[in-house]
Order: structure tokens, then sequence, then C-alpha cells
């Protein structure tokens, strides 16, 4: 309906080995240096992009061996719809490239636009199409059915899907139906429909419990998967062990007298704080879960992680002496100045930044087998210094403004010899204070290393031929989601560590006090004992805290924590096998069907609006009126092969339920007058609708077939 609103190009990739570049560049962008986006079309592929803005692109050929790329097409802009077919063998040593206009292939210009919005339409999991998707199937409906059932759907969803996508049949597509072979043969045996179920658990993401789920509780049918999955968990405790260890190390002797006692407790506390969270990386990655977790991966990684962290506990411990001193010969942490702080956090940030960044590359290295080149290396831990860097002066400055608000808070209070400074250290202000120094100095470092490693990702990308360029839109997103789950992480550790760190001081307070109260004078009243048993734990809790230099400036005060993460090449791996065979038979003469066993229909509905929706869809069978309702984008429901009297609506809740009102889609205006928008049917149909709009109104914008094609269709009231 908007197709002459849509700028189009066409690339079809016939050639050998030629990895072809287009990327894409705004109108506005005179100088393009930088893509706005691009995308690689393997061979064998098609690509169509479409966009309602005039753009510039261009064309770049890349290949496996040690040819130099190629560019196909100088950057030019859009001045109408072309195609461009790529060409050439192997033996030529050069593709070639071939012009038209998109309108001369109209047929070429259909299949990729119902690809396009068969992408749109199907749910995705890991960087690919849902496999249940592709057998027009909901996987959370059929994973809650028995094994046997689970069967009979997976069966019926693959007849139902071939028959419409059978390349001999008419509007068939043999790419598709070689994805629903593929999807097919996945689903159904157990084993490899148990590893997706994982797999698909564990793209969820941390927010969502069926991640964490895929982690601690993964769905294992065989022994070997069994066998598997307790290894793991063995190696996952491991790793935690290590990782509080080496936690409670650094914190345990950080306010130690001896400045070589603090500087041997951050070497090794760093380094198995490193080491264990290296290779609890390695337990918690997505090979590692669905699949098995090596040991021998998991020793490597451990091992960089161990010198990883020895380097960055060792720097800031030996950049922090040569500053403001260590142990006993530290200065107060009031004395220290806003520049001597940020000085610290630049220069231990940038050693943890590129320490971060190596221990990266050299697990893709030596593990996971990943061709990272020396420039690669180089540019990441420069990137990974500067991230570093930046995130540390940030976090040193709100450092030394929370030590300078609470040094004149103690100072404006200060009675006596000891007075309300010891009401200051008591149990809960303690905390308090551990949490006020910690928690903002976590969030500003946080902030600044998703804000810089966003940028760094950023140019990296743009930088690096094998990776295809998002859009900063998505970089922005990326970052926001980051920052999210790196702030939920860094509160969990902080806290937990401040909560270990003053449970264990207020157990010393216990014994000490216990122990001086025995020898104390007992000749005092009750109430006076209560009173002088009260100032006697505070000025316990205030000895405890001068013998830990607490009010002399802490190492780990000035300490970034430098997770800046290099850009991973990986590409999603492809779900269709190229060996699978492309010989279809229709399975239909197998057995002849019955009544029962005709295909059911299915409607989908996909909400892009402002306000939340619902699809009520009401049928006849049997002599009986069925109404569903499903709710939420991209829901469906199935409509059994006997139905008839088939109606299809829309409601939105503002505040109240309400019908969604008759829009003609193609003159971009309402239907007269007002009624509600209903579709009817006499046999279950196979559709799916797009409703759109904003606060103050939403209409249906699209209908779509089970080929993903507009239907044209308005629906009647």
């Amino acid at each position: 309906m908007d197709e002459e609103k849509y700028k189009s190009v066409l690339i079809i990739n016939e050639s050998v080995d030629a990895h072809v570049t287009l990327y894409h560049y705004l109108l506005w962008d005179v100088i393009c240096w930088m893509s706005y986006k691009s995308k690689i079309i393997k061979p064998g592929e098609k690509y169509l992009h479409r966009s309602k803005d005039e753009f510039q692109f261009k064309l770049v050929a890349r290949f496996e061996d040690k040819r130099a790329k190629k560019t196909l097409l100088e950057l030019q802009q859009w001045n109408e719809d072309k195609l461009f077919k790529i060409t050439g063998h192997k033996e030529t040593w050069s593709p070639t490239l071939t012009e038209g206009k998109l309108a001369e292939y109209p047929e070429e210009k259909r299949i990729c636009l119902r690809k396009l919005q068969r992408d749109k339409e199907l749910k995705t999991t890991c960087g690919g199409r849902n496999l249940y998707e592709i057998l027009g199937l909901d996987m959370d409906t059929v994973r809650k059915m028995p094994k046997d059932e689970q069967s009979r759907a997976l069966k019926k969803g693959f007849r139902t899907q071939i028959r419409i996508w059978h390349p001999d049949h008419n509007g068939g597509d043999e790419e598709v139906a070689k994805e629903i072979l593929f999807a097919y043969e996945i689903l159904q045996d157990d084993k490899t429909r148990a590893r997706y179920h994982n797999l698909a658990d564990y793209d969820e993401g941390w927010g969502s419990l069926k991640h964490y789920k895929a982690i601690f509780w993964p769905e294992c049918v065989t022994e070997e998967q069994k066998w598997a999955y307790r290894k793991r968990m063995l190696l996952f405790a491991l790793s935690a062990v290590m990782t509080v260890g080496g936690i409670a190390l650094t914190i345990h002797s950080a306010g130690l007298a001896t400045p070589a006692l603090v500087a041997s407790g951050a070497v090794f506390g760093g380094g198995f704080a490193g080491a264990g969270l290296q290779s609890l990386q390695h337990t918690l990655k997505k090979e590692s879960v669905v699949d098995e977790c090596s040991t021998k991966d998991w020793f490597i990684k451990a091992g960089i992680g161990f010198l990883g962290g020895a380097a960055t506990g060792g720097a800031a411990t030996g950049i922090t002496a040569g500053v403001t001193g260590l142990g006993s010969t530290a200065l107060e942490s009031a004395a220290v100045t806003a520049g001597q702080y940020m000085g610290i956090g630049a220069a231990t940030g940038a050693v943890g930044g590129v320490a971060s960044s190596l221990a990266s590359d050299a697990g893709r290295t030596f593990v996971d087998g990943e061709n990272v080149a020396w420039k690669q290396v180089i540019g990441h831990a420069m990137c990974g210094g500067a991230v570093g860097a930046l995130a540390g002066v940030a976090g040193g400055a709100v450092t030394k403004a929370v030590v300078g608000s609470q040094s004149s808070a103690a100072a404006a209070t200060l009675e006596g010899e000891i007075g309300e400074q010891v009401v200051i250290l008591t149990g809960a202000r303690r905390l308090g204070n551990t949490l006020a120094r910690n928690l903002p100095r976590m969030l500003t470092e946080n902030g600044t290393e998703t804000a810089m490693g966003s940028v760094s990702q950023f140019a990296e990308e743009r930088l690096d031929d094998s990776v295809e360029n998002q859009s900063p839109t998505k970089h922005l997103v990326n970052g926001l989601t980051n920052l999210a789950t790196s702030t939920v992480q860094g509160l969990a550790v902080e806290c937990s560590s401040a909560l270990a760190s003053h449970a264990w001081n207020e157990i010393k307070v216990h014994r000490r006090f216990k122990k001086e109260l025995k020898t104390s004078s007992t000749s005092s009243t009750d109430n006076e004992v209560g009173t002088s048993s009260d100032i006697q734990r505070s000025k316990v809790r205030h000895d405890i805290s001068e013998e830990n230099n607490e009010h002399l400036h802490n190492w780990r005060q000035g300490k970034c924590s430098a997770k800046y993460q290099p850009l991973n090449n990986e590409e999603p791996t492809s779900r269709v096998p190229p060996t699978l065979d492309t010989n279809f038979e229709d399975d239909s003469s197998e057995e002849q069907e019955t009544d029962e066993e005709l295909p059911d229909g299915k409607i989908k509905y996909i909400s892009k609006g402002a306000w939340i929706s619902k699809m009520v869809v009401k049928y006849h069978l049997r002599g009986n009126t069925i109404t569903q309702e499903v709710s939420g984008s991209g829901k469906s429901t199935y409509v059994p092969s006997r139905a008839t009297n088939i109606q299809v609506r829309f409601q939105v809740m503002r505040p109240g339920w309400g019908d969604i009102f008759k829009y003609d889609r193609f003159r971009r205006c309402w239907c007269k007058p007002d009624q509600p928008h209903v579709f009817r049917y006499d046999t279950p149909p196979i559709r799916t609708f797009t409703i759109s709009g904003n606060l103050w109104w939403e209409a249906v914008m699209r209908v779509s077939n089970e080929y993903h094609e507009e239907t044209k269709e308005l629906g009647v009231a």
C-alpha cells in the first residue's frame, strides 16, 4: 500500500566466494567517512534494502583468502529503485557487477518483500527465526504439552507449513521449505529439542527467569546432557569460590598496616578474583550451557584471568602507594586531593581496561579459536585503556566529593576526644558510610564505561570490514541495556561485599566487647551498666576502625573496575545446513487425511500501538459459539478446521476496553459512519494482523496471508 513511499535497492550475490557489503549513508552526510549501518550479503544470498528516506550507498566485496577487498560500486545517491547482481567464479579472481531497474524484476522484488515481512512477523531466537514459529507453532504452548502431544503437534505443524512452501506448489519457496525441514529435524528429536529449549531460554537475557533456568536447571534428556550439566555446575562452584575468596582477600588486606601485606593481598586477591570471574564467565557462556563446558578451556580462562587480575591489583597498589602511600603510611582520606583521587582512578582504570581487553582477546584466541589480528588486539587495548581511564577519572571525582562531605559532617559534630565521632562509627552509620562511598563511585564508573564503551564499539565496527555496522540507535539501546545490567550486577556485588565486611567487623566488635565487659567493673546500677555498655561497644568499634586504618586512604577507593569488552565478531550460526537434500516430497500421500486432520487456521496479531491491546476471535463449531481472546504483541490463536462464521476484531484499553474502529489503510482515512473493524471468514484463515497508532487512535494497518503478503482486504462490519 505504501510501496511508492519506499526507496529500494536489491542486491543478489551469485558469486562463489565474495562477501558483499552494502554500506548505507544518510543523505545529509556529505563526508561519508563512517557508514550509518551496513549489511553483509554472503554468496547465494539476496538482500532488499528499503527506506522511506533517500540515502547514499556503495558496494564493497571482501574475500576469505588474501585478496584485497574490491569496491564494486562507488558511493552514489539513490535516484530510483535498482537491482545489482554480483556474479563471477573463483578462477576469475574478480566478481562482476550487473545493474538494472528493479521494476524490470517484479518477481525478485516480490520474493524479497515477503521474506522481509516474514522476518518481521516471526519471532527470533539467538539471532535466527524461532524454530517453532517456522512450523507455525507457539513454543510456550507446545512445551507445556505432554511428550506424545508435542510430537503430534510438531508433525501437524510441519505438514501444514510444507504444503504452503513446497517449491512444487504455486507460491512455494525452496529456501523456506529447507528451513521448515531443518526446524522439524531439530524439534522431532528429544535430545536436540532439549538443547534448543535451553538455547531459547538462555537467549531471553539476564532479566528473565528463563535465562537462569537454562543455567541452573536446564532441560536434560540424555545421560550425556546430565553429566555435562553436573560437570559445569562443579566448575561454576569452583569459579565462585575463587571469586569470593579473591574479593575477601583484597578487602581484608587493604586495611593492613604493613605495605608489603597490602600489596601481596592486592596482587593475589585481584588474581584470584580475576581467575574466578574469567572462568565463571566461561561456565555461563551460551556454548557451555547448551553443549558442554570444557575443563581444559576452563583452566586456560582461569589462568588468563589470574594474570589480568593480578596485573590490575598490583598496578592499583603501586600507583596508590606512589601518590598517597599504603598501610600506616597512607594519608587520611580527607587529606587526599581531588586531583590525586582522579589521577589514581585514571591510571588504575587504564591498566584495568588494557588488562581486561587483553584477557578477553587471549581467551577468544586460545580458547574460542577465533582469529584475532594483532592490529585488533592493539586497537582493543587502546579502547579499553581509554574507557577505563575516563571511568576512573569520573569515579575518583565522585569518591572525593563523598569523602569530603562525610569529613565535613564529622568535623561539624566533633565534641571531645571521641564524642560524636564515635556515634558516626556505630554499626549502621559505618555501613552507610561504606555504601555511600562505594555505590556512587560504582554507578559513575559504570555509566562512563557504558557511554565510552558504546562510542568505542561504534567506531570499532566501522573499522572492521568483517562486521556488520549497526545504526547509532541500536548502539544506544544496547548501551542502555548494558548499563542496566552492569548497574544491577554492581549493586549486588558492592552491597554483598559491604554487608559481608560489616558483618565480620561486627563479630569482632562483639567478641572484644564481651572480653572487655568481663573485666570491667560491675558496681554500677543496671541502668548505668546499660548506658556504659552502649558507650563501650561504640568505643570498641572505634578502636577497631583505628586498628584497621579506616580513616586512612584505602587503595580500593580509587580503583576502577574497567570491564571493557572488545567487539565480538562471532556471526550467528546458520540454521540451514548447506548439504540438506533439496528433493522435497509432499508427505500428504503417506496416509489418507480425514476431516479432523485438515489444517487448522492460525490468526496472529502484532501490536505497534501505544496501548494495551487484545485480539478477539469468535467462531461457530458444532452448534456452539466459541470466543477466544489473546493479549500481547506476537500472540496467536488457532481456529479448528471445522469452524465456520469466523469473526476477528481488536480492542484497546483506554482506560476501559473498546473496539478499534474501521480504517481504510490504503486511502489513509477513517470509514464513515464510525464502526468496529471486524474481519469475517467462512473457513479458518491463516492471517497476521498488524495494528499501530498513537495516544489518540489505533487501527489495523496491515493484513498478511500465509505467504506474508498483504491481502488487500478491508473487512466488513
